[in-house]
């Protein structure tokens, strides 16, 4: 294989050191089919970067269609797992270890989509998988491979099963020093501040709407 079909990185991703790190995505919100990819979304919906510059791009959106429609497919584990060997072994040939993130856009939107994916981390053990979710419940009512990690994401339905002093979580801030007074780490330039020792992930709103004008400013974090 010497393309990927499905898995992509970004340039964030791609300024990550010592760590190949794969993305895969499918349409925020709601597919063209009318499929709802997000159905936890509430406040977050009016202000998700994932609906707004490149990925309101012609091809962009041909390349995440492509993705659910594999993901609805019998044929997901196997496509993507042939792809997920393929950049481990990319990684291992330059040392370096190999990180897949699932969902820059889009949610588990369904239990038989989620157990497509949690059949794939247990069968690559050695490999770290990592999500933000804003299925909290469903989550929370699992059993998750060692080698998954989840952000729960304030902005959704579920908020309120949310526990901000000891859940993984992420919280969009309107900039970084209202980030940095409310005592969360910046995961805006790099990922992996993500998946570090601090649980309580800020994340800064780029979007062509105004804060403002959106429901971010609205989100009450849970205790």
């Amino acid at each position: 294989m010497s393309k990927l079909n499905y898995l992509s990185q970004n340039a964030k991703m791609k300024k990550i050191k010592g760590a190949d790190v794969y993305n895969w995505g499918i349409p925020a919100f709601k597919a063209q089919s009318g499929l709802i990819t997000c159905p936890n979304a509430s406040k977050c919906a009016t202000g998700c970067y994932a609906q707004s510059g490149a990925y309101r791009f012609s091809n962009v959106k041909s390349k995440y269609e492509s993705r659910l429609e594999l993901a609805l497919s019998p044929q997901f584990e196997n496509v993507l797992g042939a792809e997920i060997d393929h950049v481990k072994q990319l990684a291992s040939k330059r040392d370096k270890s190999c990180l897949i993130r699932i969902h820059d856009s889009g949610d588990f939107f369904s239990l038989e989509y989620t157990q497509k994916w949690l059949r794939l981390i247990q069968s690559n053990p050695c490999t770290l998988f990592y999500a933000y979710t804003k299925q909290v419940s469903q989550f929370k009512s699992m059993d998750l491979p060692h080698n998954l990690r989840l952000i729960y994401s304030y902005g959704g339905k579920q908020d309120h099963l949310i526990d901000s002093e000891q859940d993984r979580h992420s919280r969009v801030f309107e900039n970084i020093k209202q980030l940095e007074k409310a005592g969360y780490a910046n995961a805006s330039v790099n990922d992996m501040i993500a998946l570090g020792p601090c649980l309580k992930i800020g994340l800064v709103f780029h979007h062509s709407k105004n804060y403002a004008n959106t429901s971010w400013s609205k989100v009450k974090i849970s205790k």
